[in-house]
């Protein structure tokens, strides 16, 4: 039997749209539940349920996907303006290739090695 997935109530759907943007509105947890028309305490036992945090998760990672357009744009002006100085400019342009996977960090490591004779380890050997 497949298990149906829980719709959530619209005042929740509410709740999620503004805690997704609470940094920007500068609401608090009880000013959103105030707004949700909530208990603070209800709010509170919403983020414990497993569906109401998916969606919230669901809604937050939307929202920052929403942004990268922008941040793109943002580095290529950051790039592309002369005033910018050429460090900040490589700082921008290690940002945009790492987020692409096609700069990782490497670290180079040299050893040397030193080739012996079966008859010299022998000796090592009985010298220890």
């Amino acid at each position: 039997m497949k298990k149906s997935k829980k719709v959530l109530k619209p005042e929740q759907y509410k709740a999620i749209a503004l805690m997704v943007y609470k940094d920007v509105n500068g609401l608090t947890n009880e000013d959103i539940a105030r707004e949700v028309g909530v208990n603070p305490s209800t709010l509170y036992a919403w983020k414990q349920r497993g569906d109401f945090n998916d969606e919230l998760i669901r809604q937050s990672e939307e929202v920052q996907r929403s942004f990268l357009a922008d941040t793109y744009t943002q580095l290529r002006m950051i790039i592309n303006n002369d005033k910018v100085r050429s460090g900040n400019k490589l700082k921008a342009i290690e940002l945009v290739l790492k987020n692409q996977g096609r700069l990782k960090d490497v670290q180079e490591v040299t050893q040397t090695v030193e080739e012996k004779s079966i008859d010299e380890l022998m000796d090592e050997l009985n010298n220890i």
